[in-house]
């Protein structure tokens, strides 16, 4: 591999590094709003994950391709904390990724890596609008505007080679502050989840470099219409800014800013089994932002 092409392919592994966590914390619409006390559920995700992105027009090589299967397993239960609804959340992904970068490898050494990703925990309470009820106090109960707000926090348990440039785990804890806000307007949820991501310092990038990483800030906007009690459809948007990088103290020049829409479907097929169908894609983007699109497939079951 020349130098210039390592030069790319080391700015891709960077890119794959940063943004293959932040895919698998799996929000969906409709996921903040009240359940009954004291219920499990148990969530199985497939993301088909498909990115092309601009690296630097200056190069030889301008575009690089990241290809992930990405399964989660997330498991949530709810529990009555002062008067309201809180629960805890525990995800845990297993990826398939291989890249490329336009034509420099070749499918006899395009990288490839199969493992555990980075375990992620979070605590869920609701300020207003989700009261603690039981299942009957919750059949009779009429959903309201409500926030709710999420710690997540990122642990670095997946796999990591800090030898190799591509890696299932991030080497790193990070910690996200989340809102949840919904208002209910006849069949139509309004709900808006802003973000912000808080990264520690992974001092074994590459070896022996200190990888560092400004916040990220993000935004999620879901639009939904009921259909019937057991079907609702939804618009969806992201947007973010910032996550700008160093390395070694030294400005990458890749702080992210970029927007995704989709579109997605949750069905229940009975009281305790259901699952939704998403697909979100990069609508704008700036230089070095992530270019990815995503389809979804989630199952859930509650007990």
């Amino acid at each position: 591999m020349t130098v210039k092409h390592t030069r790319v392919f080391n700015r891709l592994m960077l890119l794959v590094c940063l943004s293959t966590p932040c895919l698998s914390y799996a929000d969906n619409a409709r996921d903040w709003q009240n359940v009954p006390d004291d219920i499990n559920i148990l969530f199985g995700y497939y993301n088909r994950i498909d990115s092309n992105t601009s690296i630097d027009s200056s190069l030889p090589i301008n575009n690089a391709s990241v290809d992930a299967n990405l399964y989660i397993l997330r498991y949530a239960r709810s529990f009555n904390f002062g008067g309201q609804t809180a629960g805890i959340q525990i995800l845990q992904p297993v990826a398939d990724i291989t890249t490329s970068a336009d034509g420099a490898l070749t499918s006899d050494n395009t990288p490839s890596r199969h493992g555990i990703g980075d375990t992620q925990l979070a605590f869920v309470y609701n300020l207003f609008g989700a009261p603690a009820l039981t299942t009957e106090e919750f059949r009779r109960w009429t959903p309201g505007t409500f926030l709710t707000t999420a710690i997540w926090v990122t642990a670095p348990t997946g796999e990591y080679d800090k030898k190799k440039l591509l890696n299932i785990g991030g080497n790193r804890w990070v910690i996200k502050p989340e809102l949840a806000f919904g208002y209910p307007a006849g069949p139509f949820w309004i709900e808006i989840n802003p973000m912000i991501s808080f990264y520690e310092d992974n001092n074994e990038y590459l070896g022996t470099h200190r990888l560092a990483q400004k916040p990220l800030y993000a935004a999620e906007g879901h639009f939904s219409l009921t259909l019937n009690p057991a079907l609702w459809i939804s618009l969806d948007s992201t947007l973010s800014k910032g996550g700008e990088t160093r390395i070694d103290g030294v400005l990458q020049d890749n702080e992210q800013q970029n927007v995704l829409l989709g579109a997605s479907v949750g069905f229940m097929l009975s009281p305790q089994l259901g699952g939704a169908f998403a697909y979100t894609d990069t609508t704008r983007k700036e230089t070095g932002s992530p270019d990815i699109s995503t389809w979804m497939v989630r199952l859930q079951y509650a007990w």
